[in-house]
C-alpha cells in the first residue's frame, strides 16, 4: 500500500478548495431523523433472544440446525406461532442474535461461520426484517459478508438501514416497506482536495493525475510516463487520515511498468506541502529522501 501524505501548513494553508477548479469538499449525507427502537430483550443467549414490542408483542429468534427460525405470540401467556425460517443454511451460528424493533418493525442481524469459535469473522451475514404481524420476514439475499454494527430505524419503522461503517467508506443495506432490501450502496471518504488535480514531475519523467470520488467510485490517480517507455495506469487512492493518502490496486492500461510507475508501494511514499504543492515522492524510513517532485501542471 504506497502511502500519500499532505504536510500539515500554517493557518493560512488551511483550506478545503484546491487550485485546478477542485472545490471538493468532505460533506455528510443528511438522512431523515431515527426512531428510538422501543422493544426490550426479555430472554437472550448464544442460540436464543426474545424480543418484546411496545404493544406487548413477543418475537423469538433461535438457531437451530436449519438456520436461523422465527416465531411470535400476542401476549406472554400465549402460546407461540409455528416456527418460520428466517433464513436457512447448514453453517454453524456464531456471535449471537441481535435484534430490535420500532412499533411493529422487528429487524435482526446473525451470523454464521464455521470457524467463529476459533475467533474467525463470520462468512455469511444476514439481515432480515418483520413488520405488521411479523407472520413474514424478508432477509438480504445478498448474503453479505458485513457484520452491520449498527442498524437505524427511519420513517416511523417504514425504513431500516444496516450500517458498516469504517475509517475509509460507509456500506449501507437499506430495507422499506414495501419494496425490500435494495442493493448495498457504499459511500467512500473524499481525499483531501489538496491532493486533487495534475502534477508534473520537474525531471519531466511523469504526470500524475489525482481525481476526488464520485458517487459509488474511489478516488484514483493515473500515472503516465512522459519520457522513455510508454507507462500508464491507474490505482485507487484513499485517505488514512485527514492530510494522508494510500496507494493500491494499480492497474497497468498501456505500455509496461518503468521506473517509479507505479512507485513501488513498500519504497515510496507521497507529501505534499500545501494546496499549491510541491508533491514529492520520497523513500520511507528515517531518513527519507526526496525521489521526484511534482509541481502543479494546470
Amino acid at each position: 500500500m504506497l502511502m500519500l501524505g499532505a504536510a500539515v501548513g500554517g493557518c493560512g494553508e488551511k483550506t478545503d478548495k484546491g487550485p485546478s477548479g477542485s472545490n471538493a469538499k468532505h460533506t455528510k449525507s443528511h438522512h431523515a431523523p431515527e426512531d428510538k427502537p422501543d422493544s426490550r430483550v426479555v430472554e437472550d443467549d448464544d442460540d436464543h433472544t426474545v424480543l418484546e414490542l411496545s404493544d406487548g408483542r413477543q418475537v423469538s429468534l433461535r438457531f437451530t440446525r436449519r438456520g436461523l427460525e422465527a416465531q411470535h405470540r400476542h401476549t406472554s401467556d400465549d402460546a407461540w406461532s409455528a416456527r418460520k425460517t428466517v433464513y436457512e443454511t447448514g453453517t454453524k451460528p456464531c456471535d449471537g442474535i441481535r435484534a430490535k424493533a420500532y412499533r411493529d418493525t422487528v429487524w435482526l442481524a446473525a451470523g454464521f461461520g464455521q470457524y467463529c469459535s476459533d475467533g474467525e469473522e463470520p462468512q455469511e451475514v444476514i439481515a432480515a426484517v418483520a413488520t405488521g404481524d411479523l407472520s413474514s420476514w424478508t432477509a438480504d439475499p445478498t448474503k453479505n459478508y458485513l457484520v452491520w454494527p449498527k442498524v437505524r430505524i427511519r420513517d416511523g419503522g417504514a425504513r431500516v438501514d444496516f450500517v458498516d461503517r469504517s475509517m475509509l467508506q460507509t456500506t449501507t443495506l437499506t430495507w422499506r416497506k414495501g419494496s425490500g432490501f435494495a442493493k448495498v450502496a457504499t459511500e467512500y471518504k473524499p481525499i483531501h482536495p489538496w491532493f486533487v488535480g495534475r502534477w508534473r514531475a520537474t525531471d519531466g519523467s511523469q504526470q500524475l493525475t489525482i481525481h476526488q470520488v464520485e458517487s459509488g467510485r474511489r478516488a484514483r490517480v493515473v500515472i503516465e510516463s512522459r519520457t522513455g517507455p510508454r507507462c500508464k495506469g491507474s490505482a485507487t487512492v484513499s485517505g488514512v487520515a485527514q492530510y494522508d493518502l494510500s496507494m493500491s490496486n494499480f492497474k497497468l492500461e498501456q505500455g509496461t511498468r518503468t521506473v517509479n510507475c507505479p512507485p513501488e508501494e513498500l519504497k515510496y511514499d507521497f507529501d505534499v506541502k500545501s494546496s499549491d504543492g510541491p508533491l514529492r515522492l520520497r523513500t520511507i524510513g528515517n531518513h527519507q529522501k526526496t525521489v521526484l517532485t511534482y509541481e502543479r501542471a494546470g
